[in-house]
């Protein structure tokens, strides 16, 4: 496996570079990592972007397949499967609007998979940690896609043909570390997504991460090609200073989980939605450029 930098802030990964022929580098590409700016967290993979309000199927929620390996969340899936039943039934309410539920997913596992968050990261890949650069002070937020494989793609294109539709939407469950912001000189926050910042204690060590629960998602074209793909956060759970001091990091535990369904809700909104509603709702919109739900300002 070779590891090749890309200009502005790119990183590649590929495979059989000599052996391609006439094949593109972005056909043999297998990961690609991008260094993101300012929420809210998205990257054009590949053009042409969708058309604003473009319609697409949206495959059944899974749980991030890095979650049971991650430390800390081994042997706890199941704590996450109300939510993943919770995301899939608000993808089953929308019926047959321009943007509703696949008849059915690929079968094959070689889904795209997304990493958004710091890139030191301890959930972050090897080669996440070269986006940080000598002037950056802290580590720079990036988000790491590792591309479908080649019978996954064939499986979703014909899904996508099936439903009539340009595009299908991938989306995780998972976890992810996120880095630290000010709002003016004495308040620190975390910014989560679309319209989404979160104040956090000032007694917080700033260059450590916080801990976020948050959804991925890709859009995919109609031969199985990633076009577009980002995050949005849910909740985060900082870590005590005194812990950060040693570098122990905290996970959310079963009850934090349990909450997210019950109690996590967007006061900042109209009728205070639940958290997890509206992380579904602006990573839908987003992926296929649509209107996304914002305080007023």
């Amino acid at each position: 496996m070779t590891n090749l930098r890309m200009p502005a802030g790119v990183g590649l990964l590929g495979t059989g570079l000599l052996l391609g022929g006439c094949a593109s580098l972005d056909d043999l590409a297998v990961g690609e990592t991008h260094r993101l700016d300012d929420a809210p967290y998205y990257v054009e993979i590949s053009r042409p972007q969708p058309p604003p309000g473009s319609c697409a199927v949206v495959f059944p929620v899974t749980l991030d397949r890095e979650v049971e390996a991650t430390f800390g969340y081994s042997q706890r899936a199941a704590e996450f499967e109300p939510l993943l039943a919770a995301l899939n039934a608000r993808v089953a309410a929308r019926g047959h609007g321009c943007i509703r539920e696949a008849a059915g997913a690929p079968a094959s596992s070689a889904s795209p998979r997304v990493y958004v968050g710091s890139a030191e990261s301890d959930y972050a890949a090897l080669e996440d940690k070269e986006q940080r650069l000598p002037s950056d002070r802290f580590a720079p937020m990036v988000l790491h896609l590792d591309r479908p494989g080649g019978v996954w793609r064939e499986q979703a294109a014909a899904l996508v043909a099936q439903a009539g539709v340009p595009y299908a939407i991938v989306v995780q469950l998972g976890v992810g570390q996120y880095m630290k912001g000010y709002s003016g000189v004495f308040t620190k926050e975390v910014a989560l997504g679309t319209g989404y910042r979160q104040p956090i204690k000032f007694l917080t060590a700033e260059d450590k991460p916080v801990e976020v629960l948050h959804l991925t998602g890709v859009l995919v074209d109609a031969s199985g090609k990633v076009v577009r793909a980002g995050a949005e956060g849910v909740v985060l759970r900082d870590t005590p200073f005194l812990a950060q001091a040693v570098d122990v990091s905290r996970v959310f535990d079963a009850q934090e989980i349990e909450r997210v369904l019950s109690q996590e809700r967007r006061n900042d909104l109209p009728g205070s939605p639940l958290k997890i509603d509206v992380a579904l709702d602006n990573l839908l919109a987003q992926l296929t450029r649509s209107a996304v739900l914002i305080p007023a300002r």
